[in-house]
């Protein structure tokens, strides 16, 4: 999302120069400078996704919650029910960068 002058950040808390080590770290609606996770659960809700710039990631795990948790869930009933190969084209698209904000 951005704001009248088209900064995708304006909506996000800005978060800087933080060390994070065996936290449970919510991501929705954030930007990250510079900060450090060591051992931490990263949490995702749906929510505006967050942004990272030189940050540094150690054993970090991902959990999806709420919305964020329907789409995956969703994603693996379309795998495992449907055709694997949509979900396998999604992940294609994922790593080729579209809808990077």
């Amino acid at each position: 999302m951005t704001d009248r002058n088209g900064d995708p950040d304006s909506e996000r808390e800005q978060v800087q120069g933080q060390n994070f080590v065996g936290d449970r770290v919510l991501l929705d609606d954030k930007h990250f400078t510079d900060c450090a996770f060591d051992s931490c659960t990263l949490v995702y809700r749906g929510g505006v996704p967050p942004h990272f710039v030189r940050c540094e990631f150690a054993a970090p795990r991902f959990a999806f919650e709420g919305a964020a948790q329907n789409t995956v869930q969703l994603m693996s009933a379309i795998y495992n029910g449907i055709d694997e190969r949509i979900i396998e084209k999604t992940f294609d698209e994922i790593r080729k960068g579209v809808g990077d904000t």
